[in-house]
């Protein structure tokens, strides 16, 4: 397996889960199909193309990230019921100066150095979430192979599957400061591929996916891999 790694922050982000709509809450962290969009983005492909290109290509993401808050903003707008305009608010949620990793991996070594240009020169602006959610890359790391090792702790990170009765917390409260915020493990029902038919598109796939926050410690290691100094789990 190759991997290259991807660091930077984004002033604010939001990852709307897919059901909610007068209340936008966000995901903790990006899910797979919002990273599958930031490497179109990067690559210069449509939706609809770069979905169908991770999966021949067979990419993977493995994905940290941490925020220094959050926030509700209310949207004003208009809409149209029965040939008449109303006005409604909605609530959607933020997280701010939101920092993340994310780790792309494949077995094809020369497809990946194609992403990694990409996102050394995105050819369109790259977001989390809205389009004013600019996400502004540190740095990208070589393509290099990485080493596959078993984990049994994380945080700050996406699992695969319903991890909620696989898990102890691992957090030492003796030493943890009382400003820390203890987040437990969420899992969410998200989709993972669409049917396209023109402009519109249809959830084809869902899956279960846990999203970790605080330190915790799974009763059954899973297979990570190493990719510089960094552990990633690659959905």
């Amino acid at each position: 397996m190759f991997a290259f790694v991807v660091k930077g922050f984004s002033a604010t982000a939001s990852f709307r889960v897919p059901e909610s709509h007068t209340f936008q809450q966000t995901l903790p962290f990006p899910p797979v199909t919002t990273l599958t969009g930031l490497m179109g983005a990067a690559i210069g492909l449509s939706f609809k193309d770069v979905m169908s290109f991770r999966e021949d290509k067979g990419i993977l993401f493995g994905v940290i990230g941490s925020n220094h808050g959050e926030m509700k903003d209310l949207w004003k707008y208009n809409k149209v019921k029965s040939n008449e305009s109303l006005k409604d608010v909605l609530i959607r949620e933020f997280l701010t100066d939101f920092s993340l990793i994310i780790a792309i991996a494949s077995e094809d070594q020369t497809v990946l150095s194609e992403i990694r240009d990409g996102f050394c020169n995105p050819k369109y602006a790259l977001t989390l979430g809205n389009s004013d959610d600019l996400f502004k890359i540190i740095s990208v790391s070589p393509v290099v192979k990485a080493e596959s090792v078993k984990c049994s702790t994380f945080e700050n990170t996406v699992l695969a599957g319903d991890k909620t009765l696989e898990y102890e917390s691992a957090i030492d409260l003796k030493n943890t400061p009382i400003t820390y915020r203890v987040r437990a493990p969420q899992v969410f029902l998200l989709p993972t591929a669409f049917s396209f038919k023109g402009e519109e598109r249809r959830v084809s796939k869902r899956k279960q996916f846990t999203f970790v926050g605080s330190p915790i410690k799974l009763k059954n290691p899973l297979p990570v891999y190493k990719i510089e100094d960094t552990t990633f789990y690659l959905l």
